[in-house]
């Protein structure tokens, strides 16, 4: 799948997440500084909306269940160890959001690939 247009860069607030779906997957958008990034949007404990959450910096906190997220690397900021939440590719064209979801930036199994 190329890059699929997925929001506005105007719509994603800077205080909090943004959930939208793409083919069946919901990605939340958030907004680090001038950049966007895309992360699955569902708590791996009981699949809560983390876009939901509390957002700060760079980290989202599951509002249900406290865990904390660092949205740049999918992977808890005190513990980044084991299997992040995936993140994608983003690009953004003028003011549109683009999201590419075959190409999980965080994988742990493509950089143990390349070593």
């Amino acid at each position: 799948m190329p890059f699929v247009a997925i929001a506005r860069i105007e719509d994603v607030p800077t205080d909090r997440g943004l959930r939208v779906a793409v083919d069946g997957v919901a990605i939340g958008l958030y907004r680090v500084g001038d950049e966007i990034h895309a992360m699955e949007d569902t708590c791996p404990h009981a699949g809560f909306p983390l876009a939901e959450g509390d957002f700060a910096g760079c980290v989202i906190t599951c509002k249900a269940h406290g865990w904390p997220f660092d949205v740049t690397t999918g992977f808890d900021p005190d513990h980044a160890d084991g299997f992040p939440i995936p993140c994608f590719a983003v690009e953004v064209e003028g003011s549109e959001i683009r999201v590419d979801l075959e190409n999980q930036i965080n994988d742990p199994r493509k950089n143990r690939q390349r070593r």
